[in-house]
């Protein structure tokens, strides 16, 4: 069955990607069964939501602000499998997990809810990073190029460029007006078991402490024990030899 929402940029349903959960978390994902989406403005960088929250003219020179803006909601990927920069930011107690799923396995999830609606309430798509410069040429024709809804999605989808290093993508759902998140977060049933393929644990983890985790998320995730790993990027380097003509 064709996903009725809609992917944008250089991605594809079965391209992998990856989020990095706090421990507790991701144990509250399989014990709960929901997703959580949240607005742009909980994101630290203060140039998120930016353009909905900016002032509009329009064509005949009436001004105004978009009353949608608190209406979007949020949750940030990446296509980074192995990444120190996203362990350091979002593995800060080093006992963190990273999550593999793919692109349509992640927006099947949040369409499923949205039937005849996902269409124009639901996306998933990569983030491009622009100077501040182009981010304003961007802001200026975003929403004359696209329709209403893909417009309010794309706006979401753009980041300065000292962000490149997360290489993101985001998916994006739209709720109605009148309906109102507790706190600023979208929560949704998800049956991770369909969506998440692959856990890695912070390499930081230290073996001991690693081999119960590793069981505990088999108990939970109910994934083989091949699909739990630990991540190899802090391990000690092992096996380099330098070739000398002598000993200094």
């Amino acid at each position: 069955m064709p996903i009725r929402g809609n992917i944008i940029g250089k991605i594809k349903e079965n391209t992998k990607i990856y989020r990095i959960f706090p421990r507790k978390r991701f144990l509250q994902l399989f014990q709960e069964n929901r997703n959580a989406l949240v607005l742009p403005t909980k994101w630290e960088d203060p140039f998120e939501n930016v353009f909905l929250k900016a002032d509009v003219v329009s064509a005949t020179g009436e001004k105004g602000r978009f009353d949608f803006h608190d209406d979007v909601y949020g949750q940030c990927w990446t296509l980074e499998a192995a990444s120190d920069a996203m362990w350091q930011i979002y593995s800060r107690e080093k006992d963190s997990v990273r999550v593999r799923t793919t692109v349509g396995k992640l927006l099947a999830s949040l369409c499923d809810l949205h039937t005849e609606w996902a269409h124009v309430s639901c996306f998933i798509g990569r983030v491009e990073y622009l100077t501040e410069a182009k981010l304003r040429t961007f802001g200026r024709t975003v929403f004359k190029t696209f329709p209403p809804s893909e417009a309010v999605a794309r706006s979401l989808l753009v980041k300065r460029r000292a962000y490149r290093h997360e290489n993101e993508v985001r998916i994006i759902c739209i709720q109605p007006s009148d309906t109102k998140h507790l706190n600023g977060v979208y929560s949704y049933d998800l049956e991770p078991r369909n969506v998440i393929d692959q856990v890695m644990v912070d390499g930081r983890v230290a073996h001991s402490d690693f081999l119960p985790f590793k069981r505990q998320v088999m108990a939970v995730t109910g994934l083989s024990e091949s699909r739990v790993k630990r991540s190899l990027l802090y391990r000690q380097p092992e096996g380099f030899l330098v070739e000398v003509d002598e000993i200094y």
